[in-house]
């Protein structure tokens, strides 16, 4: 595609997510000869808009589209449609990021290492002088484990290559297989309706579900019954695909041993919440993707995208 006008709203509350002037350097050495501006707030990028043709943003209303009759291409950093909506009169491509995986596969890896490697205990150990050896012997080693993906997007498949690269066995989830033959890295792929049934042989349970009515409350008390024995759970998907309580009870009742959660059903947590008291839950304040590469890694996304429109 041959941009014409590019307009850039790319502000944030979170640092690693506002454009830089290294990203506005990466962006005019991949379009030299291409007019740019940066919108200063949501008014000045409402008064340009109307002259873009492509329009890199974190949020986009659905009435902004009538202003803008010569924008031909949208891209967004946000994997979800939370703050981006569809073109309602599908004149405008919408394009939201797939790059996410990069940086959230290390999250994931980081929450399976502090249970697998008991980090709990080092922190615990160190900030009270002991020398624990002895109690390092109910460490275990992913190749010695199964991974059970939910969620079997570009987040799930990043994740699976990272894991299986450390001999993990992964069983990839999704609600429809049919046309995902022979996927690599993956040991084996099933719908969702047979989760419960391989529930049992996981040793971490990967959430990665993207947002919406069909995956609220998806995973149910049934789920949680049918997990393996001292398994973990992990959720950097969204926070209501399953009840909290349901989670507290199969922590504190079995069977699970443990929780990596970076999302959750209302954010920020509230203090009341009793997941931030329980020595068996690791949580991150929706901070999975947030990385210092993040918008690099956007930009590169974007300008190969454009360079096969």
């Amino acid at each position: 595609m041959n941009v014409q006008n590019l307009l850039i709203h790319l502000h944030h509350s979170i640092d690693a997510f506002s454009l830089k002037p290294r990203h506005i350097d990466l962006i005019r050495g991949m379009l030299p000869d291409t007019p740019l501006a940066v919108a200063e707030g949501n008014g000045d990028f409402l008064e340009r808009l109307p002259e873009a043709d492509c329009v890199l943003t974190w949020m986009f209303k659905p009435d902004w589209y009538a202003g803008a009759p010569n924008l031909k291409t949208l891209f967004t950093p946000a994997a979800g449609h939370d703050w981006v909506a569809p073109d309602p009169a599908g004149r405008v491509r919408t394009c939201y990021g797939s790059f996410h995986g990069r940086i959230m596969r290390e999250s994931l890896l980081a929450m399976m290492l502090h249970f697998n490697r008991r980090m709990g205990k080092s922190l615990a150990d160190q900030r009270a002088r002991v020398w624990g050896r002895p109690g390092y012997s109910e460490c275990v080693a992913l190749f010695s484990q199964r991974v059970v993906i939910v969620g079997f997007g570009p987040l799930g498949r990043s994740m699976a290559e990272l894991l299986s690269a450390f001999g993990a066995r992964v069983t990839a989830v999704k609600r429809d297989t049919r046309g995902f033959e022979g996927v690599p890295h993956v040991d084996r792929l099933i719908p969702f309706a047979s989760l419960e049934e391989e529930l049992p042989r996981a040793d971490h349970v990967v959430l990665v579900l993207p947002g919406g009515t069909e995956t609220d409350g998806i995973v149910t008390q049934r789920h949680f019954k049918a997990m393996k024995p001292g398994a973990y759970l992990y959720n950097l998907g969204r926070g209501t695909c399953y009840r909290e309580e349901d989670l507290i009870d199969a922590l504190e009742n079995g069977p699970l041993a443990g929780a990596g959660l970076d999302v959750f059903a209302e954010e920020p947590l509230p203090a009341a919440s009793a997941l931030w008291g329980r020595p068996d839950v690791l949580i991150t304040p929706h901070a999975s993707a947030i990385s210092r590469e993040y918008l690099d890694l956007f930009i590169h996304e974007w300008f190969g995208k454009l360079r096969n429109m």
